[in-house]
């Protein structure tokens, strides 16, 4: 079994050792090996705690292979125990008769005619086992729903109790002939006649004792094995019920691959980060790395920078006994990655959520998306090991089956050729649930999973993502009205990821009116795009060693929305070669011709013509000079009227946006550039390019607006105001 610790100890080395700290240490030069070290021992106990959900996962699969490992030994032993106890009272038993068959008849003790006797009883006692496992078992199957159903849960609980009638049985039967027969061979043995009275000895007794005792051993065993394992995310009966073989080994290794896998990324990005806090801002314009694998990774997670939207979701979250939660930003922005790591349990006052994450679907169907938030509750609750956790299997199984029931009964009697017979015949088949129904018992579920959380000092989170993928915003406030049903539920949280749009009608509402979205949501928290700075942490966690120069540049592509920005950054570093350094302005311009080619094959429509779109090929813009002349022609093909005008207005500033980074990103911009641009309240700083990027399509005045100041201070030749539609 790992241990944190030693994990820990196992993994530092190799990661110190690893070609990419070693790559950047030998560029950089700025802390050495032992210094990382120490660090990492500094921050060992957070590195570990941000691998806490693979931890979990991995303490989990040991401790079930733990205990269905204990409780296979214990069942084998039970069956053992149980075969020895009944081998030896049939041999017992077929040796005393034969003894009183000999000793009646003056004839010698045959082994074959003991042998014949106790296979006799051992025969008969099976039988009569069989009978009572199989009769109860066959009660339980018709009153049990659940069994029929096959939930695992109520299967264990129906072999338990038939297997434990017919346990009773053999031990009571055994401890009987254990204490009977010895003692009838032994006094017949002694008196030389055969035994008259059931019993030879009076310390028989003293054996069916004993063998009582042996027999209570199993079953206290299982009682204490099932009572140390209650808290664990699983029960002895559903256990028992899947006890068949399973690739146990394997589960526990892919685990235990995962949490070293996780421990070693929060590792990596913490050293990251260390070497880029102590080493000193590169101003370079030469991009040397031609390698990062901080970058494969598509979605961030230990590499993950806390803004201020994840102060303000922490703060207010534990303000709050329940309710909702509304995050709100543009596309790309993180709202998904804050969403995630809040109900995970990987941020600031998340600790102890019980979560589950559910994104929506983009073809809503409210019963639907209902029944499968039900039953991945109910699959965490059962995860879990809560007391709920049989409820929740029965809503399982209502969700996934519809069950039929049928009941028959008939009576005849007969003499001779006359008969006189009765029948009646019931069958019921279940209805699906109707929504009220779903709702009515997922709210009830939600309750009773909540308050057991609250005394335990948890609290149950549920995570809605993706509502912004609803289109339009109408559908979207469809379903927050359909699924405010259950935001009220007591010590249950509920966390939304929504779109701009819902939010902004939200706000615009007329003063005095509260439509569906505003009295649904109790709190609605920003989520903005990064800073600069933050944005260069972002990086920094994923690369060592990047000059700010090419940081700034794939913030103002990418306008500070992080996916876009890891995007961007990927796709910079993979245009540079070990051979061969790529200058600023080559990335800049490969970033931007980039850029050109998915806006001329972007697919067209009525919002987006074609042929505006295919402007932006690179013969049509060599044709007319370059980009800043092609902003002119959009404007000239788009007109001054209709949507076509504004789709116009919106492709121009995108060329112009273009222009103005192929125009300031060369290979003459100097640390004194950079340092002014880094001021956030200069009209020509990356923030105001950044964010012209981002006003892009939603509000193209401004945007120009931006655009022309920020090539103002910067002496750059300005671009036309945004003609009159």
């Amino acid at each position: 079994m790992l241990r944190r610790e030693e994990l820990f100890a196992e993994l530092l080395p190799r990661v110190l050792g690893g070609p990419e700290l070693t790559a950047s240490l030998a560029r950089t030069g700025a802390v050495g090996v032992e210094h990382l070290r120490s660090a990492a021992e500094a921050r060992r106990v957070e590195i570990l705690g941000q691998a806490r959900e693979a931890e979990n996962a991995y303490q989990q699969a040991v401790s079930r292979s733990r205990f269905e490992v204990r409780l296979r030994k214990l069942l084998v032993a039970t069956g053992v125990l149980t075969l020895l106890m009944l081998l030896t009272a049939a041999t017992a038993f077929g040796w005393s008769e034969a003894l009183k068959d000999a000793l009646a008849h003056h004839r010698p003790v045959t082994v074959t005619a003991a042998a014949g006797k106790g296979s006799g009883l051992l025969l008969g006692v099976a039988v009569i086992a069989a009978g009572m496992a199989f009769v109860p078992w066959c009660v339980y199957y018709v009153v049990s729903s659940d069994v029929r159903a096959g939930v695992p849960a109520a299967k264990g609980r129906q072999l338990l109790v038939t297997a434990g009638l017919a346990y009773f049985f053999l031990a009571v039967t055994c401890a009987m002939f254990v204490g009977i027969y010895p003692t009838e061979v032994a006094w017949q043995l002694v008196h030389d006649r055969p035994v008259k009275d059931p019993g030879g000895y009076g310390w028989g007794g003293w054996f069916t004792l004993g063998a009582v005792l042996l027999f209570v051993i199993p079953p206290r065993r299982l009682r204490r094995l099932a009572k140390s394992e209650s808290g664990r995310s699983f029960s002895l009966s559903h256990s028992i019920a899947v006890l068949a073989p399973r690739e146990r080994k394997q589960a526990v290794g892919q685990a235990a691959a995962e949490w070293r896998e996780a421990v070693q990324q929060a590792l990596l990005s913490s050293l990251r980060q260390e070497i880029s806090d102590h080493t000193e801002r590169v101003f370079s314009t030469e991009l040397t790395i031609s390698d990062a694998p901080g970058l494969r990774q598509l979605r961030a997670g230990h590499e993950h920078v806390e803004t201020l939207a994840d102060e303000q979701l922490a703060m207010i979250s534990a303000g709050m006994e329940g309710g909702s939660i509304a995050l709100s930003g543009p596309r790309g922005v993180g709202k998904t990655q804050l969403l995630r790591i809040f109900c995970e349990g990987d941020g600031e006052g998340a600790s102890g959520h019980l979560s589950i994450v559910e994104p929506v679907p983009v073809l809503f169907d409210r019963r639907e998306f209902m029944l499968h938030l039900f039953y991945k509750l109910c699959d965490r609750v059962i995860q879990e090991g809560l007391g709920t956790a049989p409820e929740a299997a029965r809503h399982q199984s209502s969700i996934r089956y519809l069950q039929t029931r049928s009941d028959e009964a008939a009576l005849s009697a007969g003499w001779r050729s006359w008969s006189l017979s009765a029948k009646r015949a019931t069958s019921l088949a279940q209805q699906p649930q109707t929504y009220p129904e779903i709702v009515d018992n997922l709210k009830r579920f939600l309750g009773r999973t909540a308050l057991e959380l609250d005394e335990q000092n948890r609290r149950l989170v549920i995570g809605i993502d993706e509502l912004d993928r609803i289109e339009p915003a109408a559908t979207a406030r469809t379903f927050l009205n359909e699924l405010k049903a259950v935001f009220d539920v007591p010590k249950c949280l509920f966390v939304l990821s929504v779109s701009d749009e819902a939010l902004r009608e939200a706000e615009l509402a007329p003063v005095g009116r509260r439509d569906a979205f505003d009295s649904a949501i109790d709190e609605v928290i920003r989520v903005e795009p990064l800073d600069q700075r933050t944005a260069e942490r972002l990086l920094g966690r994923r690369v060592v060693g990047l000059p700010v120069p090419f940081t700034a540049l794939f913030y103002c592509m990418s306008g500070g929305m992080p996916r876009d920005l890891l995007r961007t950054a990927r796709a910079a570093v993979s245009y540079v070669s070990p051979q061969q350094a790529h200058t600023l302005a080559d990335v800049a311009v490969s970033l931007v011709h980039r850029e050109l080619d998915r806006v001329a094959n972007a697919a067209g429509g009525p919002a987006e013509p074609t042929e505006l779109a295919q402007l932006f090929r690179a013969d049509v813009i060599a044709e007319h000079g370059g980009l800043g002349e092609l902003g002119r022609v959009i404007h000239e093909q788009a007109g001054t009227t209709g949507d076509r005008a504004r789709m116009g207005a919106t492709l121009a500033n995108r060329a112009y946006h273009l222009d103005t980074v192929l125009r300031f990103f060369t290979t003459d911009l100097d640390r004194d550039r950079i340092t002014r641009a880094s001021a956030p309240a200069f009209s020509g700083s990356f923030s105001a390019l950044a964010r012209a990027h981002r006003e892009i399509g939603t509000a193209d005045t401004l945007a120009r607006s931006t655009l022309r100041r920020f090539r103002e201070a910067w002496s750059l030749p300005l671009p036309p105001a945004i003609p009159p539609v």
